[in-house]
């Protein structure tokens, strides 16, 4: 007789069901009551329901200690006993015990002939991956949630940007209305091609606004001019002249002069004066050759400004 004959089958069957691991396994027969279950069972049933099982124990009427939770084993019980495989995900036991999530296998157990005699059952504690899994989604929800706040706050900051680099813009390249259809833009720093597309959009809206007859582009400012920077200005100059208003240019420094011959940029297609004031002087002249009636440019507050309103009235060169 070897070692395998000399062992009994009921403690053969317990060493089966002992054997899995952390796996819970029980069997029940028809009437609900314990036929069979491992160790990891009747720890588990300790833990959760503080009851110490044994075998031809009713489970549903003995062990399980909740209403809801005797309901709902019963259903799946029964519908084992039916004949029916089923896969459940719940929880049971006494939340002042220990209450935990089990995955739960019922399966209908038969005999030789075919028969269902009772209901075996397979279950893994679930609890601590479905707390991760819960954690995970908690987790998931607040990064979702700061990337919103951060994309939220990105876009806000964009938004602030571009409001200031609107401002700059208009502080650095402003439209000045310096008397009544006549306009000044002093030209401050580099143009460069984003610039220079603000700069003629810019001033062709303030012509259309104003409908002014002359512009003045002062170029004070303007320390260096290449020929790219120089094309730009004249452009802008011909793009005036297409809405009816003449381009003059003012304050063209000497090495900005020299830079320009030097290049061979053709200023013969511009009138240029030396200064603002000269330029100023230049456009009244004009509208007074043409009859137009002389009126300083208002103030905000529709007053005329205090130094111009003191030229224009002592019948200076200006009015």
């Amino acid at each position: 007789m070897n070692q395998q004959d000399s062992i009994e089958p009921g403690v053969l069957l317990q060493a089966l069901l002992d054997s899995p691991g952390d796996l819970v396994i029980f069997a029940l027969d028809r009437r609900y009551r314990y036929i069979a279950f491992n160790e990891n069972h009747r720890q588990t049933i300790l833990a959760i329901w503080g009851v110490e099982i044994r075998l031809g124990m009713d489970m549903l009427a003995e062990v399980v200690g909740r209403d809801d939770d005797r309901a709902k084993a019963k259903d799946f019980f029964d519908r084992a006993l039916a004949g029916e495989r089923i896969v459940s995900y719940e929880a049971y036991g006494d939340e002042h015990l220990s209450r935990k999530t089990f995955e739960s296998a019922f399966s209908p157990m038969r005999d030789g002939h075919g028969a269902v005699i009772g209901v075996s059952c397979m279950v893994r504690d679930v609890s601590q991956a479905q707390r991760n899994e819960l954690e995970r989604e908690q987790l998931r929800g607040e990064m979702e949630r700061r990337n919103e706040e951060l994309l939220q706050s990105a876009q806000e900051n964009a938004q602030l940007v571009e409001r200031l680099r609107i401002a700059v813009s208009e502080l650095t390249t402003p439209v000045l209305e310096v008397w009544d259809s006549v306009l000044a833009m002093p030209i401050v720093g580099i143009v460069d091609t984003e610039r220079g597309e603000q700069m003629t959009s810019r001033l062709l809206d303030a012509i259309e606004r104003h409908r002014a007859r002359f512009v003045i582009i002062d170029l004070t400012g303007v320390g260096n001019l290449d020929t790219s920077t120089a094309n730009r200005f004249f452009q802008l100059a011909r793009a005036a002249k297409l809405l009816g208003s003449e381009a003059i240019i003012a304050g063209i420094q000497s090495a900005v002069a020299q830079t320009l011959v030097a290049l061979g940029v053709d200023l013969s297609g511009l009138q240029s004066t030396r200064n603002l004031k000269q330029a100023l002087e230049l456009c009244i002249s004009r509208l007074r050759d043409t009859g137009a009636v002389l009126r300083a440019a208002k103030s905000p507050a529709g007053q005329l400004p205090p130094s111009r309103k003191s030229r224009d009235s002592s019948g200076s060169s200006l009015g």
